[in-house]
């Protein structure tokens, strides 16, 4: 049910990849082009790994395509997804999910968080990296019919990538029981001299992967990827 391919933007380059931790994985994310060049996308896990946990995966990609073309703002979307998917999956479920929409005409991401992990900017001006704050309500979606989701607001420069993650990737384990964790995942976006998001991205999975060696995982490991270009 996952996207074949990255969607291709003019002055931008955006990967992606999911690995899931067992046959049938909890991790999703979706592409959708909107209106006035815009790009849509989300990533998403969703309680539980069974075919269950599939089906709302494929209820929540289909619920974002729907509002994609309606034109409304990101928190908007997200409060209206909430309301649907609230009403469709059992009690005990939820889906935490960021949804984000690439504004590639004024330079900008707008996203909203509900319940999953920061994404992490890297600055190609500055060459540092940072969590990204997020502001409004961050409840998984399905949990309070009524929760306020906002939208934050990222400008981008020449030269910026912008990390989106599951929380499979910080909490990946290596075999003396250590967490992989954000500080870890913040360095390797540092110190990485790759110029492109696909370069970016496998540099993140060899960096999880050296670090969780042969352990088994227990969560599914799902990174988004978006470059300005310079």
């Amino acid at each position: 049910m996952l996207p074949a391919d990255c969607p291709e933007v003019d002055g931008y380059q955006i990967a992606a990849s999911s690995t899931p931790a067992r046959e049938v994985g909890g991790d999703f994310f979706d592409f959708f082009k909107m209106e006035g060049g815009q790009i849509g996308f989300i990533i998403g896990d969703v309680t539980g790994k069974s075919v269950s946990g599939a089906l709302i995966m494929s209820a929540a990609r289909s619920v974002f395509r729907m509002l994609s073309e309606e034109q409304l703002s990101v928190g908007e979307t997200m409060q209206r997804a909430n309301r649907r998917i609230k009403k469709d999956i059992k009690s005990g479920m939820f889906v935490a999910l960021l949804y984000a929409v690439l504004d590639t005409e004024n330079m900008r991401i707008g996203l909203c968080s509900a319940g999953q992990t920061q994404p992490i900017l890297l600055s190609g001006r500055t060459g540092r990296a940072s969590l990204v704050e997020t502001v409004g309500d961050t409840f998984p979606l399905g949990i309070l019919e009524e929760a306020v989701y906002e939208e934050t607001q990222l400008p981008v420069e020449p030269g910026d990538k912008a990390v989106f993650y599951t929380d499979g990737i910080v909490e990946a384990m290596n075999k003396q029981g250590e967490m992989y964790g954000f500080e870890r995942l913040n360095e390797v976006v540092r110190a990485s001299p790759a110029r492109s998001a696909e370069a970016l991205m496998k540099d993140i999975i060899k960096d999880v992967s050296a670090f969780t060696g042969a352990t088994p995982q227990h969560d599914d490991l799902t990174i988004i990827v978006v470059s300005v270009d310079q």
